[in-house]
């Protein structure tokens, strides 16, 4: 479980950003919100279970699979944040490998980069929910059909 008030900090981020995805976002922000949660909450759950020496292989399966969602999501939609943050997940993803590859114990470059990636993850998720909130306000006030999603 996390232990300092900054990682504390990082996960409420993390937990807001994803709630307030699902309920403002449009369709690729609520899949991209819930499927952050959704590993973020594994991570958890690996870290709570499992020892310190047993987390790679799962850690790295996780971010494989944060990363096939978000490129799944920006073939789909085709969006600037999406494809952002799905170069941001293969860079986590990288990074999990080198470490795992190479067997070295992560230290402080590991988690500035982690916590860089996650940071970039989640203001991209912002970011993109805010422009599709922007866009479904819009298009209700003016009455029209909603826009398509990668204009």
């Amino acid at each position: 479980m996390p232990n300092s008030l900054l990682v504390i900090g990082l996960w409420l981020t993390v937990l807001a950003a994803c709630v307030f995805a699902l309920v403002k976002g449009g369709p690729a922000e609520r899949f991209g919100g819930a499927l952050t949660l959704a590993i973020s909450l594994s991570f958890l759950t690996v870290n709570a279970l499992l020892p310190e020496q047993a987390r790679p292989i799962p850690h790295l399966v996780l971010d494989g699979v944060l990363a096939v969602g978000f490129l799944f999501l920006a073939v789909r939609y085709a969006s600037l944040w999406i494809g952002a943050v799905m170069l941001l997940q293969g860079i986590q993803f990288s990074l999990h490998a080198y470490f795992f590859v190479t067997k070295l114990t992560p230290g402080v470059t590991y988690a500035v980069v982690n916590n860089a990636v996650t940071i970039g993850t989640i203001v991209g998720l912002l970011c993109g929910t805010v422009v599709a909130s922007r866009r479904e306000r819009l298009s209700k006030s003016v009455g029209v059909a909603r826009l398509p999603q990668g204009s």
